[in-house]
């Protein structure tokens, strides 16, 4: 056992999005946190594909927002559906922003990109490295690393966990992480399409009566995301068109659940680590580079005793409407539908009524 006493004071438990953002908001400040990962690189699924306007916002000061835009897609529109039927079109280019679109970006291409401008701020991420025990002892905290079995222990004062769902550093908390596991079992499929029948660079979401939902958006060329509350995720995606190659096959239950507090002392969650919850209204990821911005900037004004009063009501709020969301889309009962379908014609209908959901879906308003 090798004891060290760490000469940096910030460790960032995770490199996914939210603890690189993390890393990176810190580093451009001057800071030199360490960032370590049990994984061996950057993820390789593409995961989470929508960046917003927001998350764009705080990224750019690293550097990061520029690399993202050379390499992603602008959607520019959503198109709702009943069945076969067009019920709305929304159009994100009415954001009062300069970014009114939603980036479209394999998770994989977005870690890689946050990882690489990281390593020019002097940060490399510790990947094969695992957090196997966390103890406050004073004002310092004690963490237990091990990398390829040889176990070290650093004494830091702040620990960022960004350590995904199953979190080691929530747990070593014995922080709850109240909530629900949905039974419904979705689908996940990404591939190859040729000849889409409709508007490139868009995506569209179908709603069938039987309650199954399907959504689909553009990855990359005549590259597709598809996700359904269905076995078969392009089961529910209609029309005219050929795939020419299944690139993944996945399928997960949705969870609802948020910990019950966001901080212990010198250490701090965010992102999958604080809350779950469904991907409809795509914030799960933009909610954690959110916390992760929030979490710098108060570690660089001195705040941090504010963090959890003010990112938990936030991802509160979010678990809340993705339910309420998630259960009017999968609704069979038919007046929920009718219901349904005419608020969403009536938004499509007037611009002007887009705006508060858009800005909501773009992180610019809670």
């Amino acid at each position: 056992m090798v004891v060290r006493q760490e000469k940096r004071s910030t460790l960032i438990v995770g490199a996914g999005p939210t603890g690189l953002t993390a890393a990176l908001e810190l580093a451009r400040r001057g800071d030199r946190p360490r960032i370590i990962d049990r994984k061996d690189g950057p993820t390789p699924l593409s995961k989470a594909v929508g960046i917003s306007s927001h998350s764009l916002d705080v990224l750019e000061a690293s550097g990061v927002s520029g690399k993202l835009l050379a390499e992603g897609l602008k959607v520019r529109h959503a198109h709702f559906h009943a069945e076969t039927r067009e019920l709305a079109i929304i159009d994100f280019s009415l954001l009062p922003h300069r970014y009114n679109f939603l980036l479209s970006l394999p998770q994989r291409e977005t870690e890689r990109i946050m990882a690489a401008t990281l390593a020019t701020f002097g940060v490399d991420v510790e990947w094969r490295t695992e957090l196997v025990g966390l103890a406050q002892q004073g004002e310092k905290i004690t963490v237990r690393t091990s990398l390829n079995g040889e176990e070290q222990d650093h004494r830091v004062d702040t620990v960022f966990g960004a350590d995904g769902a199953e979190s080691s550093v929530r747990k070593s908390l014995g922080i709850e992480f109240e909530g629900y596991t949905h039974e419904r079992r979705w689908s996940i499929t990404d591939a190859e399409i040729a000849s889409w029948p409709y508007e490139p660079d868009a995506a569209q979401a179908f709603l069938h009566r039987d309650g199954g939902v399907g959504f689909i958006i553009p990855i990359g060329n005549d590259r597709f995301r598809a996700v359904s509350n269905t076995p078969d995720a392009l089961a529910h995606i209609p029309g005219e068109y050929h795939v020419s190659q299944v690139l993944r096959i996945d399928n997960f239950h949705i969870p609802a659940r948020q910990a019950t507090r966001y901080q212990a002392a010198g250490v701090f969650l965010g992102g999958d680590a604080a809350h779950v919850h469904s991907p409809l209204g795509a914030r799960g990821m933009n909610l954690g580079i959110e916390d992760a911005a929030c979490f710098a900037r108060r570690f660089n004004d001195g705040t941090l005793a504010g963090y959890t009063d003010e990112r938990r009501p936030v991802g509160h709020r979010w678990i809340r409407l993705s339910e309420q969301i998630l259960s009017t889309a999968q609704s069979t009962n038919g007046f929920v539908q009718t219901f349904r379908n005419l608020v969403m014609s009536t938004i499509g209908a007037i611009p002007i009524l887009q705006r508060p959901l858009l800005e909501r879906v773009a992180g610019l308003k809670e």
